[in-house]
């Protein structure tokens, strides 16, 4: 998905004042103008994820590491652990499991620092006890129902951390249901605000469910085929089915054509108006052969 203007706008206001307090002002704004270059050339050109790598890259020469989210990582990894088999029995008494295991998954993108900003634990807890009123489109469900029965190879991209224990419970439920199926997961290569990676994807226990476990590579916030490592990127064109979480793999891949269904709530101005939804309406859509 190129970056749009009003993207462009959006990445320009959020990133020119993302720098310390105690920053030197020329600093500051030889920083500013990078940001500005970056996104100008980027805009119409470039996916967002390709564009907020150059901009982490100017952030890191400037100033140096990027906040760590390690203790927000490590709390809703946490979180979503102590309340994991509430969740399985949930989906197990469900009237349809895999949908509720689907609606689980869904709530689970609502812990994204990246667009948010911050996330509040109570409202992710009374989302999840929501979970069952959540309303996906009727056609792409079944479609998906009948992609994954075909399926022998199944790509998961997971997007961030406790999302991906509600993730690990979807695999868990595919894997029974299709036992013939291989899972493999990719995670971000490299830490990328609070996006699950090879350590977090240990912490929660996603080797129960999945035959392979790699990270793409890199320090890309959503994965674009260009910029993801060779193992990384001929397991998506290998596989016969990918789940595609979060709004920056959606961003990244889409256009590429391969058989994957993105799982997504949307979270800002360009997902609303893609979808006609409001803000948190969950997603769940094929991207066109």
């Amino acid at each position: 998905m190129i970056l749009r203007e009003s993207c462009a706008d959006c990445l320009k206001r959020k990133h020119t004042g993302n720098y310390p307090a105690d920053a030197d002002p020329r600093t500051a704004a030889e920083y500013q103008q990078k940001v500005r270059e970056a996104v100008d050339a980027g805009c119409g050109r470039k996916s967002s994820p390709e564009v907020i790598q150059v901009i982490q890259r100017y952030y890191r020469e400037y100033f140096g590491p990027l906040k760590d989210y390690t203790d927000e990582k490590k709390r809703f990894n946490t979180l979503m652990l102590h309340i994991e088999e509430e969740i399985r029995k949930n989906m197990e008494k469900a009237e349809d499991p895999m949908l509720r295991a689907i609606q689980y998954a869904l709530v689970g993108n609502y812990v994204d620092f990246a667009a948010l900003g911050s996330v509040d634990e109570q409202k992710l807890l009374e989302m999840l006890g929501e979970a069952d009123r959540m309303s996906l489109d009727a056609a792409a469900y079944h479609s998906f129902l009948a992609e994954l029965g075909k399926a022998k190879r199944l790509v998961y991209l997971t997007d961030n951390c406790g999302e991906i224990v509600a993730d690990k419970e979807l695999m868990r439920l595919i894997r029974s249901r299709y036992p013939g199926i291989s899972i493999c997961v990719i995670v971000r290569g490299e830490p990328v605000v609070n996006d699950a990676t090879l350590e977090d994807a240990g912490q929660v226990g996603l080797s129960e469910v999945a035959d392979r476990i790699i990270g793409n590579g890199c320090d890309l916030t959503g994965h674009v085929l260009s910029g993801i490592s060779q193992e990384a990127r001929e397991m998506l064109e290998q596989a016969d089915l990918i789940i595609s979480k979060g709004q920056a793999n959606h961003e990244g891949l889409s256009g590429c054509g391969l058989p994957i269904y993105y799982m997504l709530l949307c979270k800002c101005p360009l997902f609303m108006e893609l979808y006609h939804a409001p803000m948190f309406s969950p997603v769940l859509a094929r991207e066109p052969e």
